[in-house]
């Protein structure tokens, strides 16, 4: 959708410029081809912001007092974000979407190979592209607060 807005824009922008060109209105010829410029150079920005630094895996450690809650955490952010599945492990969760892993849950685990908990809270790895992360923060921070 916004791909669409955007190509509209640059389109209209681009005929009215020259619209004005043909005419010989050279200030307004100027003044539109620099409004298109304008919208092109920022829409490569913002695709170039999208590609490189959303889609970008970041890990995270957090802790959590139930095992549940992780996994409804989890369930809620796949629901949000329309991934196809959570795999539930023994030592953590997978949510893919189609055949990509988007985000990798893991126990952490003590040197005897048990799930680590600290004051009784599962101390949990994750990684994910950093929007999955900065949602499960606000998820997180949703469950303290109650």
């Amino acid at each position: 959708m916004l791909r669409k807005i955007t190509l509209t824009i640059i389109f209209v922008l681009s005929a009215l410029t020259l619209f004005f060109l043909l005419k010989g209105d050279t200030k307004y010829t100027i003044t539109f081809g620099f409004l298109d410029l304008t919208v092109i150079v920022f829409s490569i920005l913002v695709w170039f912001n999208d590609k490189y630094y959303n889609e970008q895996i970041s890990e995270r450690i957090v802790s959590f007092p139930k095992k549940e809650m992780i996994k409804d955490i989890l369930q809620k952010q796949a629901n949000m974000l329309r991934f196809d599945k959570v795999e539930e492990l023994p030592d953590g969760y997978k949510v893919y979407k189609g055949k990509q892993l988007v985000i990798d849950a893991t126990f952490e685990k003590d040197e005897n190979g048990n799930l680590l908990q600290i004051d009784g809270k599962y101390i949990v790895k994750l990684k994910a592209p950093e929007y999955v992360l900065h949602n499960i923060d606000n998820e997180i921070w949703s469950h303290i607060g109650k």
